[in-house]
């Protein structure tokens, strides 16, 4: 069963005064909300728009980007170390990148040069497929990273580039900064304490 809406102006509410009450109580409700808005810093839209803004912002950041590497605290500063992003099908081993350093600078590792190659598994550090994985190169002086900047490595006859993995980590760093602060936002629209979810 339907319950019956009557309008403002019906007249079993009663006299004028009740309606110029009722009219203002809802005048009330709409100013303490724009002042809501105001405090929070946000335009002056009902919460319904704003809500919706919000949540559309944090779609599209979903579409655009539907695996964010998170957080905990700001990547500290690797100044020596540099990465080759290889597609996941490049299955390449450990011994493989060695041999192409070598190729590059022979006798890298008995030299010192390099300190150590690692690898990183992106899709399971983002829990998502299809992302390009890192292969880490640490080196001991900047000649030498400078040298492999310029001159990338070829495993398997491939050749990929390397780039400063500082450069990497601080955009997956600001990628992650903004998603935290749609999110942030979105909770806050909600009515839910972000530092509590």
């Amino acid at each position: 069963m339907q319950q019956e809406v009557e309008p403002l102006c019906s007249p079993r509410l009663g006299s004028p005064s009740v309606q110029r009450e009722a009219g203002a109580f809802l005048a009330d409700l709409e100013t303490s909300e724009e002042l809501q808005a105001q405090s929070l810093g946000r335009p002056v839209k009902s919460k319904k728009q704003y809500l919706r803004q919000v949540i559309a912002e944090y779609e599209a950041l979903d579409r655009e980007l539907p695996c964010i590497r998170k957080f905990a605290t700001p990547p500290a500063a690797q100044p020596l170390c540099l990465c080759m992003e290889t597609s996941p099908e490049e299955d390449f081993t450990h011994l493989e990148v060695l041999e192409a350093l070598e190729a590059e600078l022979p006798g890298a590792m008995e030299s010192g040069r390099v300190s150590s190659i690692r690898f990183e598994n992106m899709n399971v550090i983002c829990g998502t497929a299809g992302r390009r994985n890192r292969w880490l190169i640490t080196v001991t002086d900047f000649q030498t990273r400078s040298r492999l900047l310029r001159s990338g490595l070829r495993p398997r006859g491939l050749e990929h580039q390397l780039v400063r993995h500082d450069d990497l980590l601080l955009g997956d760093y600001r990628l992650h900064l903004r998603r935290s602060l749609v999110r942030r936002r979105m909770l806050e629209a909600l009515g839910a304490d972000p530092t509590e979810v």
